[in-house]
C-alpha cells in the first residue's frame, strides 16, 4: 500500500524543537530534573539559532531552581557538555544500526544522508556547541571528534566497496565527502535569515525537498562517469 502523504497544514507547519532521545534507563528523583534542564537547553539552543541561553532562561523554562544546574551538571559549561554527549549517543547509535543491516553502498549512503539531514534538523545547534564546549576546554575529546572520525571511517569503507561495485568514483576523498556533507545539511538550518530572504520556511515540505536534493546529489557526485561510447 502507497505511504499516505501528510496533510499540507502539517507539511508546512513550522518546525519545533522535538524531544531528546530519552535515556536507556527512566529518570527518577534528580534525574528528572536533570532530564528537564537537557530538554529545555535544547530547545533554547533550537529556538535562539545556536545563540547560549543564559542560566536564567533555561531554569524558567526547565521551570526548576537556579541551584539546580550546579547540582546536576556541576556548571553550565557541565549542562552543554551533557547536551552534546546525548545529542552524540544518538548520531552514533544510528550510524551503528545503519552499518549493521550491510546494506548496498548506494542505499546505505542515501539512508546515511538522509539521516544527516534529520539529525541538523533535530539538532542546528549541533557544530556551534561542539564549539562552545572544545573553547571552554580544549583537552577535552570534541564532540567534532567523536562523531567525524568513525564517520570518516564509515565513508572510506563504503566508498571502497561502491568502488569495487562499480557504482562510486574511485578517487573520492573521505574527509572532504564528510565536510561536504555536513557543510549542506548544516548551513540551511543554521541560517535562518538566509531563508526568509529566499521566501522559504523551515516546515516539513522544506525539509522533504531537501533531503531528496542532498540525497541524490551525492549519488551523482559519487557515480563514476560514463563511459565514452
Amino acid at each position: 500500500m502507497a505511504a499516505v502523504p501528510k496533510p499540507a497544514t502539517t507539511r508546512h507547519r513550522p518546525r519545533t524543537p522535538g524531544r531528546l532521545p530519552a535515556p536507556d534507563i527512566p529518570p527518577k528523583g534528580a534525574d528528572v530534573t536533570r532530564e528537564k534542564l537537557l530538554q529545555a537547553t535544547h530547545e533554547l539552543l533550537f529556538e535562539l539559532g545556536g545563540e547560549e541561553p543564559s542560566v536564567s532562561q533555561i531554569c524558567e523554562r526547565a521551570d526548576v531552581r537556579v541551584a539546580m544546574v550546579s547540582y546536576c551538571f556541576g556548571s553550565k559549561a557541565g549542562l552543554l557538555e551533557a547536551l552534546g554527549e546525548r545529542a552524540v549517543a544518538h548520531l552514533m547509535a544510528e550510524e551503528a544500526h545503519l552499518i549493521a543491516l550491510g546494506l548496498p553502498p548506494e542505499e546505505a549512503m542515501a539512508l546515511h544522508v538522509r539521516a544527516m539531514v534529520l539529525n541538523f534538523v533535530r539538532y542546528p545547534y549541533f557544530s556551534s556547541l561542539s564549539e562552545r564546549i572544545a573553547a571552554g576546554d580544549p583537552t577535552a575529546t570534541g564532540m567534532a571528534h567523536t562523531v567525524a572520525r568513525p564517520t570518516i571511517d564509515f565513508y572510506r569503507d563504503l566508498l571502497a566497496q561502491g568502488a569495487a561495485s562499480g557504482v562510486f568514483r574511485d578517487d573520492v576523498d573521505p574527509t572532504l565527502l564528510w565536510f561536504s556533507i555536513v557543510g549542506m545539511c548544516e548551513f540551511i538550518f543554521n541560517a535562518r535569515s538566509w531563508l526568509t530572504e529566499t521566501g522559504e520556511k523551515l516546515n516539513d515540505a522544506l525539509v522533504d525537498r531537501f533531503v531528496d536534493h542532498t540525497v541524490q546529489f551525492v549519488l551523482h557526485g559519487l557515480a563514476p562517469a560514463p563511459t565514452a561510447a
